[in-house]
């Protein structure tokens, strides 16, 4: 509660430093309708690092995993959401998003007839606030994107064996965390203000606790969380923008 409490009061600063600089007309009214910048839908791919204390426990407590597999902790995907919307002041631009993320982190061996695939799936919910420094028509800094995310994980164990047949095991989180991301970076306008195109990095900070069995709900058992940790993140994002004015 204390994490949504110290989120949510710097929404409402950033909120508050936007709405400080639209009191200089009448009644604030035309700043605001003039701030109306756009609002768009964005589609993007990039990586997550992770920390999986848990997981990489069982990898090494295995003779055989841990002969054929790496520790996990890098993961690449894909983002889609949406720029609700932009309010722009003088050359800051405050903008409220939201977006879907799925990253999977894939690892298979193989020995003699048999080959096993281990597949970690990451999906998170994100919402918050982004502001930008506005350099030209052309280009924008992200400063800052704060955001609260929810996060699930799924795992699944898939066997491969022409003697003994095939066999796959799905665990999957057993409630949605919250977590935090912070991210900054660089924005480019290639036609202004219909098309942008973004690198950004930043850091997340979320863990996954417990895994279960889907079929028959039994809580996989690890020395300490499953995932302890996020990490760095970066990704590339396409943004069609759709002005108000």
């Amino acid at each position: 509660m204390k994490k949504i409490y110290i989120f949510l009061t710097g929404i409402l600063i950033l909120i508050n430093a936007n709405r400080s600089n639209a009191q200089d007309d009448c009644c604030g009214m035309g700043s605001i309708f003039s701030s109306l910048l756009s609002s768009g839908i964005f589609g993007g791919y990039g990586f997550q690092q992770y920390s999986a204390e848990g997981l990489n426990g069982l990898i090494e407590a295995n003779p055989i995993l841990n002969e054929n597999f790496e520790d996990f902790g890098f993961a690449h995907g894909w983002r889609a959401g949406a720029n609700i919307i932009g309010l722009r002041q003088d050359d800051l631009l405050a903008t409220f998003k939201v977006y879907y993320q799925s990253v999977k982190e894939i690892q298979e061996a193989g020995s003699g007839d048999e080959t096993q695939k281990l597949e970690l799936q990451m999906n998170t919910w994100a919402l918050g606030l982004g502001l930008s420094y506005v350099i030209s028509n052309n280009f924008d800094i992200r400063l800052l994107d704060a955001l609260m995310t929810f996060n699930s994980v799924n795992l699944t164990n898939d066997i491969h064996s022409v003697s003994n047949g095939d066999s796959k095991q799905e665990f999957e989180s057993t409630e949605s965390n919250l977590g935090f991301s912070f991210d900054a970076g660089m924005v480019y306008y290639p036609f202004p203000p219909y098309i942008a195109i973004e690198a950004l990095g930043g850091y997340s900070f979320f863990s996954i606790e417990t895994m279960r069995d889907k079929e028959d709900f039994v809580d996989l058992q690890t020395n300490g969380d499953f995932i302890d940790g996020g990490g760095f993140f970066a990704a590339a994002v396409l943004t069609i923008g759709i002005p108000f004015n």
